[in-house]
């Protein structure tokens, strides 16, 4: 019996039947791989941050640092570890008392960054106010060629992922001690905010350890 191209395309059958079946084949034994591809890509797709998400995150995360330095229990003359706005006593059972010290001390980086550059803070805001899907990529341009801002907002996304290391503590369980400013981040906790972070950390090459 011969078949011809038609009928072979129509030959499709699991390689096992019922709940344990495997890939999808022909009738020769070939894989139907274009299945597999197409929910890989969809998947991937789901998960992907566009530029201007990039750029808004982190002129957000950097903006929003000079809120936090404001809080801080400190002065600007006299910077320490133990000026964190951040109560330890409620972070008990909650961080790696490494990754907690780790935070500390990049809070008093950034709180530096911001006595030395206030002039940081109304920018990050404006140039937040004008990213468009059309000038993203320029602005995060921008953003990495500006030292300081960019380790403004390299500091806040790594913070951001010492704080929720899997997308189930930023989804599920959220952080003990939640600031001002971040009631519209947990408002909006999705896996989708939490891999944004994790792909521009991924993109510039921002580890989470020192």
């Amino acid at each position: 019996m011969s078949y011809s191209k038609n009928h072979l395309i129509c030959l499709t059958y699991p390689i096992k039947p019922g709940p344990y079946a495997g890939p999808e084949i022909d009738f020769w034994g070939i894989i139907k791989w274009e299945k597999i591809f197409q929910g890989v890509r969809s998947i991937m797709s789901e998960y992907e941050t566009s530029a201007e998400n990039k750029a808004k995150i982190l002129l957000d995360e950097a903006n929003l640092t000079f809120c936090e330095t404001s809080e801080r229990k400190d002065s600007a003359e006299n910077r320490t570890l133990d000026g964190s706005p951040w109560d330890q006593g409620k972070m008990d059972g909650e961080f790696d008392e490494e990754d907690y010290n780790r935070i500390l001390e990049l809070q008093l980086q950034a709180a530096k960054i911001c006595d030395e550059h206030p002039e940081l803070e109304e920018k990050t805001g404006e140039m937040f106010q004008s990213v468009t899907q059309e000038n993203a990529d320029e602005v995060l341009q921008q953003i990495m060629a500006e030292p300081d801002l960019r380790d403004l907002a390299k500091i806040a996304v790594t913070i951001f992922l010492l704080r929720f290391p899997t997308v189930q503590s930023f989804v599920n369980k959220g952080h003990p001690l939640v600031l001002a400013m971040d009631e519209y981040m947990l408002e909006n906790a999705n896996a989708q905010n939490w891999q944004d972070y994790v792909n521009i950390a991924e993109e510039f090459g921002w580890s989470v350890k020192a």
